[in-house]
This record gives structure tokens, sequence and C-alpha cells, in this order.
């Protein structure tokens, strides 16, 4: 589900050196960020209409991940084209946008279906998403090291790096698609698909014991309206959609501007900065590329912990008060994050405050935990609402529950640029 948004927005520094010479060179994620949730958005919006309007809607993922993996087969053969800049940067966002098409299919399908299930199965959904973030962001980092070389102006080469990135992205979306038709053949699956019960969350049942379980039969209502519902989970649906408003105004168009202090200094001028990288004593590890790319890492480990902390009770709560005020206690980082060192072509106005590298990925880290962590419990708390009153209902409020993320990363994707402006 999130493995084409990974892949596009971890290969920063590869879009950066394909789009050099063009306008597109330092702003490219914040339009890579808007037209891709904007796009998930509004197919997303055409498919809860369809939704609302007939009962017997069936949306299935195995055709949008075959049109993935036809999207990363076509970024891997293109990796050696001559397009300029302009060109190859609108070839690269058309594809991006159709990727967004195919996530909307995919978040109204699993969410509708992990609705059913007890909830640990939705917290199950969402680490996989954080699995995700992680494998594309340490595959950047392998492919980056695997496939550097210097050419005879002593330019960076990206080619081979990013042929074996977008190859792997190709091979894990395969992987998807027979996983997909593995897991459709899974009796435990078919039954709770098929049945229109409540079940019923509980610890210390085992996949064989919820099989079994003589669930809550509810008395037959017919299925409310979805305004009706979102105005019911009304706090839940501030919460996950204001995660991901203040994830996506910093992460990535911001993030991926930060660098390294020891090989930017923030005291220096342009000047300096290139004299600087001309000498090459640097580290390997602080180079933009890896650096860049080991902050991705950082952030997807983060995201994916954050997921799997709702497993212990004690930092699982499913009160909707408690979810929407975490969530917009994270105002906060967006202040923290304009004052690290990002490096920008023209001059900034903010002053640079985080200026150890070590305070800067601690920083990261706990944005992203908190990020996955409240993203889990708002999606786990919504289905086990107790004024819902059939599984068609669960299904529905997992679809809401999706949208609202979906509108928070369209909605920071698009704050992204005031941002940006801000430095």
């Amino acid at each position: 589900m999130l493995l084409p948004w990974n892949v596009f927005i971890t290969a920063s520094e590869y879009f950066a050196d394909r789009f050099i010479g063009s306008i597109y060179q330092e702003n490219f994620q914040s339009y890579f960020s808007t037209y891709f949730t904007v796009t998930n958005m509004t197919f997303f919006i055409y498919l809860l209409w369809r939704q609302s309007t007939s009962s017997t809607i069936h949306v299935d993922v195995l055709y949008p991940v075959a049109l993935n993996a036809i999207i990363f087969g076509i970024m891997a053969v293109t990796v050696e084209t001559s397009l300029d800049g302009s060109e190859y940067f609108w070839m690269t966002l058309t594809l991006m946008a159709l990727t967004g098409a195919t996530t909307s299919f995919f978040q109204v399908a699993v969410f509708a279906e992990a609705s059913r299930f007890p909830p640990q199965y939705v917290q199950a959904v969402m680490s996989g998403q954080g699995i995700a973030g992680v494998a594309v962001a340490a595959s950047s980092i392998l492919s980056a090291l695997a496939g550097t070389n210097e050419s005879t102006a002593g330019e960076r080469s990206f080619n081979r790096s990013a042929f074996i990135y977008f190859l792997s992205a190709l091979l894990v979306t395969i992987a998807a698609l027979v996983g997909r038709v593995i897991l459709s053949q899974q009796p435990f699956y078919i039954s709770q698909i098929k049945q229109d019960k409540a079940v019923t969350y509980s610890q210390e049942l085992d996949d064989h014991e919820i099989n079994n379980l003589s669930s809550t039969t509810y008395e037959h209502h017919p299925p409310r309206s979805l305004r009706q519902l979102i105005k019911k989970s009304s706090g839940l649906v501030f919460s996950v959609a204001y995660v991901f408003v203040v994830t996506l105004m910093i992460f990535p168009s911001i993030t991926s501007l930060i660098k390294s202090v020891i090989r930017h200094p923030p005291s220096s001028s342009n000047s300096d900065i290139s004299t600087t990288l001309a000498t090459g004593t640097t580290s390997r590890l602080f180079d933009d590329d890896i650096f860049v790319a080991l902050h991705f890492l950082v952030f997807n480990l983060g995201d994916w912990m954050g997921r799997v902390l709702p497993l212990w009770p004690s930092l699982c709560t499913f009160n909707p008060s408690i979810l929407s005020l975490l969530s917009g206690l994270r105002t906060f980082f967006i202040p923290l994050f304009l004052v690290c060192n990002v490096v920008l072509s023209s001059k900034r106005h903010l002053p640079v405050l985080v200026t150890s590298d070590l305070a800067y990925f601690l920083l990261i880290w706990v944005f992203s935990m908190t990020s996955g962590w409240i993203c889990s419990l708002s999606m786990m708390a919504a289905p086990q609402q107790h004024y819902l009153r059939s599984a068609t209902e669960k299904s529905h409020i997992g679809s809401i529950m999706s949208f609202s993320l979906v509108v928070g990363l369209a909605i920071g994707g698009c704050l992204s640029f005031w941002v940006r402006s801000l430095l």
C-alpha cells in the first residue's frame, strides 16, 4: 500500500541529480507530495461515493498491484534515458500520480476488509506499512553504496544504483501480487469476509479460537450513511488526519533538504561549502546522498516502531479525546525542523539552532514514532467504537478512516509549499 509513495520520495538524491538545470531541482518533493496525495484523494472520493450508492461494490487490489509493477518497470528502464531535467520531471510526476490512484484502491480494499477483523489485524496492516518504509529506505542506502562511482568530471553517477533500486521495487510488487492471491485462499480470511457479525476484541484468543468464536450478533438495522458515521467518529477522523497534515508539511519536503552539519557547517557561506565539498575530506557517511537516505531509514524505523507500540496494553488507548490531543501536540515539531540545518541555494531567513546531527536524527526518530503510534491507535480504535451495529458499518468506518488519512496527506503536501517559504 505504501510502497509506491516510499519508493518515489526516498530516491531524493537521485531525482535531485536528474532534475539539475530545471526549476524543480529543490522543490520537487513538494510537487511529489501534492500530486500524489491529491490524485489519491480524488480517486478515494470516487470510491467512497460508489460505496455509498451501492452495497455490492467490490474493490480488489490485483489490478492496481499489476499497474504498479508496470510503473516500476518503466522507472527502471528510463534510468538510462537522456531526457532533460524538466522532461524527466513531468514523466516521473505522471507515473507518481498514477501510483496515487492505485494506492486509493489499496486503501479502500485493505482497510475495509481489515476492519471486519479484531483490532490486532488492523495493527498488523499498519505495521506492514511501516515495514514497507523501512525496506525501501534500506534498499536506497544499499543501492547507493553498490552503485556509486565517479565520472570523469568528478560528479557522482546514480544510474546503476537507481536501476537496482527500482528493480527491487518491481520484485517486491510482484511478491505482493502473489501474496494477495495466497491470502484470498485462507479459510480464516474467507470466513471473516463472508460473515456479517461483529468480532469482539480479546488479546487472549489465538486465530483458531477467534475463528470458532460465537460472536455477538446485532439486530438487523439498515447501515447508517457515511455522513452519520463521520459525525459520530469526528474525534478519530481529526486525529488520524492531523497526524499526517503535520508529517507531510515537514517530511520529506523539508527533511530531504537538511544536510549534515559536518559537511555543511551552518556558519559557512555558499562558497565555503563548495570548497569543503571539493576537498573530499569528509566521511562517506556524511555525503549528501547517504545522509539523506539515512534520514529516510531513521524515519521509517521510528514509524514502524510507533506502529508496533499498541501491542503493549499500557501504550494502547482507544479514547478519541486523548488521541485528538496527542495528534494536536505534534504541531510543535514544525518549528523544530525549520531551525535544523536546511541547505538551500538561496539565503535562508531562519537561524540554525539544531547544530548536531545526532540531535537531528533523534528529532526525526521521535517525530516518526509519534506519527506511527497515534495513527495506528486511531485506525485500531475506529472499528471498536460501541455505536457500530454491524460488520458492514465496520467496513464503512474503515474506509472513512483511511480516507481521513488521505485527506491529511493531501493537506499536508499542499502546505509543504507554505512551510518551505518560511525558511
